[in-house]
C-alpha cells in the first residue's frame, strides 16, 4: 500500500473536547493537524482512529516525587527492567519523549550494553531564557539548603 503515517495526538486541560464524538474529534484533530503541516497533510486521509477520553486524569508528578519513581533496572528483581515517563532518567526528556528513551535505555541494559543512552539523541542546550530560569531555581535551592544544581526538570520536583 502507500506509505502513511500513524500519530498519536493528547490533549490536556481538554474537558471542553470531551462532549465531541469521535467523528467530530477526528475532523478537529485533522484541522489542527493541516494547519500545522500545511498541503501535505491537507491532501492526506484519516484511515483509522482511537478515541480514548480520561476525565479528570492527572499525572504522576508532584514535588519530591522524583525520588519514588523506578530505575530503568529493578532493584528486587535481575531481569526486570522498566521504561516510561515515570521511570528515572537524566535525560530530561518528558512525557512521550521520555517513555520513548527510557525504552532505548531498557533495551540496552537488557543486551548489557555499558552506555545505557547508546542511541540516544541528547537535548538540545537550554534556550537563553530557559538556562536563566534554571540559575534562578538554583539559587533559591542553594537559599532553602538543597542541592542548588538544578541540571533537569527533575530538580524542579525535590
Amino acid at each position: 500500500g502507500d506509505p502513511g503515517s500513524v500519530l498519536e495526538v493528547d490533549f490536556y486541560y481538554s474537558n471542553s473536547l470531551l462532549g465531541l464524538s469521535d467523528d467530530a474529534l477526528t475532523k478537529k484533530v485533522k484541522s489542527d493537524l493541516d494547519t500545522i503541516f500545511g498541503q501535505t497533510c491537507i491532501n492526506s486521509n484519516v484511515i483509522d482512529a482511537a478515541i480514548i477520553r480520561l476525565p479528570n486524569a492527572v499525572n504522576w508528578y508532584f514535588p519530591g516525587s522524583y525520588s519514588y519513581m523506578p530505575e530503568t533496572r529493578s532493584r528486587s528483581l535481575p531481569n526486570v527492567y522498566f521504561a516510561g515517563d515515570i521511570v528515572k532518567s537524566r535525560h530530561g526528556s518528558w512525557s512521550q519523549e521520555k517513555a520513548y528513551v527510557t525504552g532505548i535505555e531498557a533495551a540496552n541494559a537488557v543486551l548489557g550494553k555499558k552506555d545505557t543512552m547508546e542511541g540516544v539523541l541528547a537535548l538540545e542546550p537550554d534556550e537563553p531564557h530557559v538556562a536563566l530560569g534554571r540559575e534562578m531555581v538554583s539559587s533559591v535551592q542553594k537559599l532553602l539548603g538543597g542541592k542548588g544544581n538544578a541540571p533537569s526538570l527533575v530538580d524542579f520536583l525535590w
